[in-house]
C-alpha cells in the first residue's frame, strides 16, 4: 500500500465526519443558544404556572437548559467539571433528598454552561451578547421603573393591557403600589424590587466590562434605578458598585475628586431612604430571627447552609409552609453538595477566574459576590455577568477588556 493510498483510507471517514458535523447545521445551533440565553439575560422571569399549574418555579433558567442540548460539544467541553459535578449531585441521594439533586442541577448546570459557551465563543472572536444589549436593557429598565412610579403615585399612564400581561406572565407582580406611603418602590418587569435590583447590577457590570469606558453612565443609571426601586438590595449594591468603579481609576487624585459626588449621592439616597427605616422599625418589633420576622429569611438562607457545613443542609419551613433553600451558588453547592460541592466550586474558579490575570478586578470580585452570595444560582443575568470576566483561553488577540481600558 503506498503512502497516497493509505492517507486517502484515513482521510476519508474524516471527511464523512466532518461532512455528518455540518449537516447538524452547527452555526444555526450557535446562534439559537445565544439567543436564548440572550433572552433569559433580558427577561430573567417567568410564571411557570401557565406551563404547570403546580410549578413553583420563578426563574426563567430552563431555556439555558435548552441550549445545552442544541450544543453538546460545548456542554461537554470541560469533562473535568462534569466529572467533578458528579460526586456533587449523588450527595443528596445519599442523604435521601431527592429534591436537592434537582436544586444544585438548575445551579450548576447553567453556570456550567454558559462558562462553555463564553470560552467556545471567545475563541471564534465573538462574545456572549451584542456590545450594548446590556447598556440597553438597564436604560429600559430604569425607564420602565419610572413609567412604574408615575403609573402608582401620580397617574395612571401604563395601559391596562400591559399591566394584565405583566400580571400574568411574571410571577408575583402586582400593578398596585406595595404600600400607600411610597416605602417601597417599583419592580420594572421583575417578581419583585429585590429582584429588579440584582437585574440591574447585572446589567451594569456586563456594560462596564464590555465598554469600560462608559462605567460612569452606567453607575448613573443604577444610582437612577436605586431612586425609583427603594429596596434595601440596591442600596447595598449602589455603594457596592460605587467603590468598585472608584477602584477601577489608577490615579489617586483621580480617584479622590471622582468619590466626592459619587459619595454625596450615595448618602444622599441612603438618607432619604424610608425603606431603611421601615427596616430598622421592623428588626425592632420582630426580631432579627427568620421565624418571627420574614424580612431576615434571606440572611438564613445565605447563612445557615454555611454554618451547617460540612453536613448536608435541612432546609427550614417557616409558618406557612415557605422553605428556606439556599440563596447563592455558594451556600447551594455548600449546603446540599457538601465537600465535594466545595471542591467543584473552587476547580471552576481557578480554571476560569485567576485573579492575578481578571481585567477590572475590583468588578469582578462584585460579579462574583452577586452570584455566589447575593441571588438564587440559577439566576441567568448574574451567571452571565461572571462569565464577561473570565479569562478567555484565546490569548492572541486583543482582550474584550483590557485592564487599560480600566483607566480615564
Amino acid at each position: 500500500m503506498t503512502p497516497a493510498s493509505a492517507e486517502t483510507i484515513f482521510d476519508t471517514p474524516l471527511r464523512m465526519l466532518a461532512a455528518a458535523r455540518e449537516m447538524t447545521l452547527p452555526s444555526t445551533r450557535l446562534a439559537v443558544a445565544r439567543l436564548l440565553v440572550a433572552f433569559c439575560f433580558v427577561w430573567p422571569y417567568f410564571n411557570y404556572v401557565l406551563v404547570d399549574s403546580d410549578s413553583r418555579v420563578e426563574i426563567n433558567f430552563l431555556p439555558v437548559f435548552l441550549a445545552a442540548l442544541l450544543l453538546p460539544e460545548v456542554t461537554l467541553r470541560e469533562p473535568r467539571s462534569i466529572l467533578l459535578a458528579l460526586p456533587v449531585f449523588c450527595m443528596p441521594l445519599i442523604g435521601g433528598n431527592p429534591v436537592a439533586s434537582l436544586r444544585l442541577a438548575t445551579g450548576i448546570v447553567p453556570f456550567h454552561f454558559v462558562l462553555n459557551l463564553t470560552r467556545h465563543l471567545r475563541d471564534k472572536g465573538c462574545d456572549l451578547f451584542p456590545p450594548n444589549l446590556a447598556y440597553r436593557a438597564l436604560q429600559l429598565l430604569v425607564c420602565f421603573c419610572v413609567a412604574q412610579t408615575v403609573d402608582v403615585q401620580f397617574l395612571p399612564i401604563l395601559p391596562g393591557w400591559l399591566t394584565d400581561a405583566l400580571v400574568n406572565i411574571l410571577p408575583r407582580y402586582s400593578g398596585m403600589p406595595y404600600d400607600e406611603f411610597g416605602i417601597r418602590g417599583v419592580q420594572g418587569w421583575a417578581s419583585e424590587p429585590s429582584g429588579a435590583a440584582v437585574m440591574g447590577i447585572t446589567y451594569a457590570l456586563v456594560a462596564i466590562v464590555q465598554r469600560p469606558s462608559r462605567r460612569w453612565s452606567a453607575l448613573a443609571w443604577f444610582a437612577a434605578l436605586a431612586a425609583l426601586n427603594k429596596s434595601v438590595y440596591v442600596l447595598m449594591f449602589l455603594v457596592l458598585l460605587s467603590l468598585a468603579c472608584l477602584a477601577t481609576i489608577s490615579r489617586r487624585r483621580h480617584a479622590l475628586l471622582a468619590s466626592v459626588p459619587v459619595f454625596l449621592i450615595v448618602v444622599l439616597l441612603i438618607a432619604r431612604s424610608a425603606r431603611l427605616v421601615d427596616l430598622h422599625s421592623d428588626l425592632m418589633i420582630n426580631g432579627a430571627s427568620s421565624s418571627t420576622n420574614n424580612e431576615m429569611a434571606r440572611i438564613t438562607q445565605i447563612l445557615s447552609p454555611l454554618a451547617q457545613f460540612p453536613r448536608l443542609y435541612e432546609p427550614p419551613v417557616l409558618f406557612g409552609g415557605i422553605v428556606l433553600e439556599p440563596m447563592g451558588l455558594l451556600p447551594l453547592v455548600a449546603g446540599y453538595g457538601s465537600i465535594p460541592g466545595i471542591v467543584w466550586l473552587f476547580f471552576i474558579l481557578r480554571r476560569n477566574f485567576p485573579l492575578h490575570r481578571i481585567p477590572l478586578r475590583p468588578l469582578a470580585l462584585l460579579a462574583g459576590a452577586v452570584l455566589l452570595v447575593f441571588t438564587a444560582p440559577d439566576f441567568v443575568p448574574a451567571v452571565a455577568a461572571l462569565a464577561f470576566f473570565m479569562v478567555p483561553e484565546n490569548r492572541e488577540g486583543s482582550s474584550f477588556a483590557s485592564p487599560s481600558g480600566a483607566t480615564p
